[in-house]
């Protein structure tokens, strides 16, 4: 009996030992995996930066590189640019379009004639309402000697079926039937691109509708190098602008700021800040007159009356997250008389259409000026009307 008893302790025993055994094995096994991963990620890091550092990924880097300038060597300055440039390279395709700016759905009109391209959101949109449907190009047009090439016939007659021939051939037309490259207007890329709106987007924001709603000819496809040589150039005359309409400006606040600063709320973050500081150094009376000032702020956003009395009484010691709310409390607060550049420009129009027409055009002779793209689409003109129906054409 005793045997037997002796024996099963042995067996649960070895059993046990095994298990623990078992146990130790699995944690140096983990530990020594783990260890190895962290290894190895270090290693892809240190790799990976080096090919950074290496790699000609920039124009700046291959230039000294081929002077036999290695980029330590370079001042200060330059490295801080071609750091820049690499930050900018590793976010392009977050900051890119995520898909292809036109989709080129062609639009026929019930005699299958071109009228326009639509995207193919739109397209859907018209097969949805039955007003349109999937068909091809007619036989012996252009279109039919383009490939892949999808069409959608409408079933009513649109507005502009009685437009002449004179009409049908002008630039604008051409330039609405066209079927558009998804590439770079300036330098064909077909890598990742950025929407860039040739009237900056803070002024077409505030133009009457007619200005923008259905009016894509001012907005072109870039790569990210040509976006920002043209961003750079589009701010400099931008902010050029809006200082010399301010200067005209009589008002005595013409150039004040944007924001502007709350002396009592800056007082209230103050004391709160040598309280959470300094409380122990600071003297009494000076205590209890920081602490009044912050009290007097929390009581004033307190909405209860038996809290906003209790926080005045100075019964309870203020807490932490008091302090910290009287911390973070926001002293400086939009100014009211500050008007945007953005708004000074547009105003200076005084929606007068011949005005603002010619405000748009000057924009596109910028972009021209500065981008000289060579790959716009077809029809894309300077002189083209800048509304929607507008026939406005101006000479330049």
């Amino acid at each position: 009996m005793v045997s037997s008893t002796n024996t099963k302790l042995k067996a649960a025993a070895l059993s046990v030992g095994a298990a623990a055994a078992l146990g130790v094995i699995f944690l140096l096994h983990s530990r020594t995996f783990s260890k190895k991963r962290k290894e190895q990620s270090k290693a892809n890091d240190v790799k990976k930066k080096e090919q950074e550092r290496t790699s000609p990924d920039t124009t700046t880097t291959s230039f000294y590189n081929q002077l036999g300038i290695s980029e330590e060597d370079l001042p200060d300055h330059i490295r801080r640019d071609i750091h820049k440039q690499r930050k900018r390279k590793s976010k392009e395709a977050m900051i890119s379009m995520k898909t292809p700016m036109y989709d080129n759905i062609h639009m026929l009109d019930e005699n299958r004639e071109p009228i326009c391209t639509i995207s193919m959101k739109k397209a859907k949109w018209y097969i949805r309402k039955n007003i349109g449907e999937w068909t091809t190009p007619k036989e012996g047009s252009v279109l039919a000697k383009e490939k892949d090439v999808k069409c959608i016939r409408l079933l009513f007659t649109h507005n502009g079926a009685k437009e002449t021939e004179e009409t049908k051939k002008s630039s604008e037309k051409l330039y609405l039937r066209s079927t558009k490259q998804n590439i770079c207007v300036c330098c064909g890329s077909d890598g990742h691109h950025i929407r860039h709106y040739i009237v900056p987007y803070a002024y077409r924001s505030l133009l009457p509708d007619d200005y923008k709603s259905h009016m894509s000819h001012d907005i072109v496809i870039l790569c990210p190098d040509c976006h920002v040589r043209c961003e750079r150039s589009t701010k400099k005359r931008m902010k050029r602008m809006e200082t010399d309409l301010r200067m005209k400006m009589t008002q005595a606040d013409a150039f004040c700021s944007p924001v502007i600063e709350d002396a009592h709320l800056y007082h209230v973050r103050s004391c709160a800040i040598a309280l959470v500081k300094w409380k122990d150094t600071i003297p009494e009376e000076k205590v209890f007159e920081y602490e009044t000032t912050v009290r007097s702020y929390l009581a004033e956003c307190c909405k209860n009356e038996t809290e906003r009395e209790m926080i005045l009484t100075g019964d309870e010691l203020l807490t932490k997250a008091q302090l910290q709310k009287a911390c973070s409390v926001k002293y400086r607060v939009k100014n009211p008389r500050f008007v945007p550049g953005s708004e000074v420009v547009v105003r200076s129009l005084d929606d007068d259409r011949k005005k603002i027409e010619e405000f748009i055009v000057d924009w596109r002779k910028h972009f021209i000026a500065v981008v000289d793209p060579k790959y716009m689409p077809t029809g894309w003109r300077v002189d083209n009307p800048v509304a929607k129906d507008s026939s406005f054409v101006l000479l330049v």
